[in-house]
């Protein structure tokens, strides 16, 4: 049951659409409504209220957001006045029931008021029938033109409408009638229906031209057009003793293409005069047939010589009328009601223009007194006109819902520059410039030429061949680093005593410091020391341990500047 009913809301959100103050062009509207009319009293109607409440329906499209095109048809079981005087001039039977019908068609434009209300005006032409109950008591049947004005109050596409209208027939010493119409008005969005999607709101500044290139109808295209047909009439056509001869007629069609313009909804009419084909003896000589239909038609689209066309079938309703002329006799008319079903093609032969080419069958079924059928073929020019082009939409960002026409979709001005991202250290950039350990990397020197050891022979202080070879490996060091200060160890072996040693020591380091001088050096720049036996490297008890003991050390006391410079050469 949950399921069912979630299925019959899906299927309402479908088939309705929004207000009718506004649409997008082809969006279809079907609606019936109760009408109250008043009647001139030329008609020789009886006024009176109860008499004049008729119901009806229509059918139309909007062909631009405001524009919409509709037909409407109206039934009043309405009263002949009570004979008053001899010369009562009526419809029917004084006092009887008489059968009055209209059918309307019009443009209509809607002015939107905010969301949901919105009021129209309309304008076109109408055909007004009145005929006595069972015919009896005679029939008018007369054009004229109508006019309507009214609002509509939309519930998320199904709207009340409520219309004040006037009919004017002006033959006949001319009549008015007024009237008010109530009822429901639906929007179904048929493209919606039909599988293409959910016709997207209407855009009221959309491209809608009635005469650029257009290679296939678009929604809300109208097709404008007129024909003539060959018509054979059924033997039971019009009346017993006046049937129409089989000849030709012409007319005219005016259809709009719905959302999804595979589908049409289409309106024609025409008009057929033609002499009694009756074999029985009557005194009518002339049977004049003209119907209107409706249908709502599907086009198959084909491609012809480069340009599309479509197979067509439509099937809707009509409304066959004949007018019995016979000399010395006023004019009768007879009608009646029925299906209509078509099928043709529509082929393009320039842009929007269109050879038509149709065979209709009309079959009316409560034809008195039997059924009929009439079988037209027709042959025409069609004109495309209008229809909403596929808009291009904005790109910026933000302004996609808007056209691109709209003078709003100019390009955003480009957001603000990010700020620069903080420097980093150049000597490390895991951390920032401004960090305080933002410093040098002090890159480790090999000082091991300042700093490397010479040797001596035993109780010796002379400067033997491979320590002159050491020292002199000293002097560029030295040199590039005028500021640096060295102090000069001298140690001596275990041999000997302590004092002996001390003072073997301090002549050690005193010959080295002499052969810096002597090769350059200022003398200022050394310190002396001897630490005699007291810091041995190696304590075993043989030559090779001694060997290593007899030596000078060389440390550096201080730089002279903030870090060592290394000399070209190395």
């Amino acid at each position: 049951m949950l399921r069912r009913s979630w299925t019959v809301c899906a299927m309402t959100a479908l088939l309705l659409s929004g207000t009718a103050a506004a649409q997008s062009p082809g969006t279809l509207l079907v609606g019936g409504f109760g009408q109250w009319t008043h009647f001139d009293s030329k008609w020789g109607m009886d006024t009176g209220f109860g008499n004049s409440i008729g119901y009806g329906g229509r059918v139309g499209a909007f062909i631009a957001p405001n524009w919409n095109v509709e037909a409407d048809g109206v039934y009043t079981p309405a009263q002949a006045a009570t004979l008053a005087s001899g010369d009562y001039k009526g419809i029917g039977l004084p006092g009887q029931s008489v059968k009055a019908s209209t059918l309307a068609a019009r443009l209509v434009y809607s002015f939107p008021l905010g969301n949901l209300p919105s009021i129209h005006i309309g304008a076109g032409g109408v055909l007004g029938n009145f005929r006595g109950d069972d015919n009896l008591g005679g029939e008018i049947y007369q054009f004229g033109g109508n006019g309507l004005v009214g609002f509509n109050l939309g519930f998320g596409g199904v709207s009340l409408r409520v219309d004040g209208l006037v009919n004017y027939f002006p033959s006949a010493d001319g009549k008015f009638d007024f009237g008010a119409q109530a009822g429901l008005q639906l929007s179904p969005d048929l493209r919606n229906l039909m599988g293409g999607g959910a016709t997207s709101a209407p855009v009221m500044w959309a491209p809608y031209l009635w005469w650029d290139e257009m290679d296939a109808p678009r929604p809300g295209t109208v097709e404008l057009g007129g024909f003539a047909q060959w018509t054979l009439f059924d033997d039971n056509a019009g009346q017993a003793g006046a049937i129409p001869k089989d000849g030709l007629g012409y007319g005219g069609r005016l259809g709009v293409f719905l959302s999804d313009p595979r589908w049409e909804i289409e309106g024609d009419g025409y008009y057929s005069p033609h002499d009694n084909d009756a074999t029985a003896p009557s005194a009518v000589t002339d049977v004049n047939a003209h119907a209107f239909a409706a249908r709502l038609n599907y086009n198959f689209p084909f491609r012809l010589m480069g340009r599309q066309s479509q197979f067509i079938i439509g099937a809707g309703g009509v409304r066959t009328s004949y007018k019995f002329e016979a000399p010395n006799t006023p004019d009768t008319y007879g009608y009646n009601f029925g299906g209509s079903g078509l099928a043709g093609v529509r082929l393009a032969v320039a842009n929007r223009t269109a050879l038509r080419l149709d065979g209709v069958i009309d079959y009316m079924p409560n034809h008195s007194p039997d059924a009929n059928m009439n079988i037209h073929f027709r042959g025409g020019l069609s004109f495309l006109l209008g229809g909403a082009r596929p808009e291009v939409m904005c790109t910026y960002a933000g302004l996609e819902s808007i056209p691109a026409s709209s003078p709003n979709c100019v390009a955003p001005p480009p957001p603000p520059p990010p700020p620069p991202p903080p420097a980093t250290c150049q000597y490390n950039s895991n951390i920032l410039a401004t960090d305080p350990a933002c410093v040098p990397v002090v890159q480790p020197v090999d000082t091991t030429a300042i700093t490397g050891p010479i040797y001596f022979d035993f109780d010796k202080s002379t400067i033997r061949p491979d320590a002159a070879a050491t020292l002199d490996r000293k002097l560029p060091w030295l040199q590039a680093n005028p500021g640096m200060r060295i102090r000069i160890e001298g140690n001596a072996d275990e041999r000997g005593s302590d004092e002996y040693n001390l003072a073997l020591g301090q002549r050690r380091a005193a010959s080295a410091k002499r052969y810096l001088v002597d090769h350059g050096i200022a003398a200022d720049r050394f310190d002396l020391v001897s630490y005699g036996e007291e810091r041995p490297v190696c304590t075993e008890h043989n030559e090779a341990c001694w060997q290593q003991n007899r030596r000078d050390d060389f440390r550096i006391v201080t730089i002279g500047s903030d870090k060592i410079v290394v000399p070209p050469q190395e």
